[in-house]
């Protein structure tokens, strides 16, 4: 059994925790060592986590199993209109597969009921979160390329549009 809730600022070391796992898991293969460790301290600095998890205009929720352990994670915005857009959305590697991130997802949606469409950027090196992404009726919108510390990454926007709208 899983349970979303609200993340709070005592809880900044489990979520970088999460986020470290997750980005060594799913970049381990793509990126240099010390460039997944440079974003890993930076981006996910126990400062920036705090922020975020206090900005009462943001999203931020975490998925926690029957023990109390934070197994996942979700940041998400509503930058103008009717678009929610999803900053994160991570799921330790021995946790993936078993509806969380859907849950994740849901809760996500289900705090913005006005909202008509969802919006990310993944990337496209990505492979297990581009199928999530299509799985749960992610469409791609667009490509870029970015550099992630000195490697070149296409990064693909998805979106999906709301029913509930």
């Amino acid at each position: 059994m899983i349970s979303i809730k609200p993340a709070r600022v005592e809880e900044v070391q489990e979520i970088k925790r999460v986020l470290s796992d997750t980005w060594t898991d799913t970049y381990g293969p793509i990126l240099p060592a010390e460039a997944i460790q440079k974003v890993t301290t930076g981006w996910h600095s126990q400062e920036r986590l705090a922020a975020e998890i206090e900005n009462s205009r943001a999203f931020f929720h975490v998925a926690k199993s029957e023990d109390g352990a934070l197994v996942g994670l979700v940041t998400a915005g509503r930058p103008s209109g009717d678009t929610i857009h999803i900053g994160r959305l991570y799921v330790l590697p021995g946790h993936q597969r078993r509806g969380i991130g859907r849950q994740l997802l849901d809760a996500c949606i289900a705090a913005f009921p006005e909202a008509r469409s969802l919006r990310l950027e993944v990337e496209a090196q990505n492979g297990k979160g581009m199928a999530f992404y299509r799985k749960q009726g992610f469409r791609e919108s667009s490509r870029k390329e970015e550099k992630l510390e000195g490697v070149s990454m296409t990064v693909v926007a998805m979106e999906k549009e709301l029913r509930n709208s």
